[in-house]
């Protein structure tokens, strides 16, 4: 028998008890991994699934809320009145349906942190004060004044709104001239979306 052949077969036999020996090992850990122990029971370990699951399904698509809004036209100066809401009739973007454009406002489906923007162009020496409420009450001002050149005003307003609180875009306390714009060069918006 040569050298080479010898150490055939040894390492034949190490590779055998190799084997045998770590078959061994995991057939005399099977019950111990089938069976648990008593820092990791099986009640345990599915409450933690379900939890988990439950937690995913939470924060799926479904339960998305975001939304934006725009006006499909200028708006008129002299058709506007003291806190008129603002109803940005083409909607973009509705998840969740919180925002009407029947009304132009926009109800909470839960508690939460909100945020809104507004975007309110104007030309033409016109001007307006707009004003973001919720439940009726003044929570952000913005303020668009064109002199001979279009301008705008944008505003991001950070909401706690409660299951059912409604907020919305108005007109407020100051206003004139002759346009507010929404067009195919810039467009009057109202968005927003739940943070938290």
């Amino acid at each position: 028998m040569n050298l080479l052949s010898f150490s055939k077969k040894i390492a034949g036999k190490s590779m055998y008890m190799y084997m045998y020996k770590n078959f061994v090992l995991v057939i005399l850990l099977i019950p111990f991994v089938a069976l648990g122990d008593d820092s990791c029971d099986r009640k345990e370990m599915e409450d933690t699934i379900c939890s988990l699951c439950m937690q995913r399904r939470g924060s799926s698509a479904s339960q998305q809320t975001a939304f934006s809004a725009y006006m499909s036209k200028n708006i008129a100066i002299n058709t506007l009145s003291k806190h008129k809401a603002f109803v940005y009739d083409r909607i973009e973007t509705n998840a969740g349906n919180a925002y009407s454009s029947a009304t132009g406002k926009f109800t909470a489906p839960g508690d939460g942190i909100y945020v809104f923007h507004t975007t309110t162009p104007a030309n033409d020496k016109s001007y307006c004060t707009i004003e973001i409420v919720k439940n009726g009450a003044i929570k952000d001002i913005g303020f668009v004044s064109a002199g001979n050149h279009r301008t705008l005003s944008s505003t991001m307003t950070i909401l706690s709104l409660k299951k059912g609180d409604v907020a919305h875009v108005r007109v407020g306390l100051l206003y004139g001239g002759y346009h507010l714009l929404s067009n195919q060069y810039v467009r009057m918006t109202f968005s927003g979306f739940k943070l938290a």
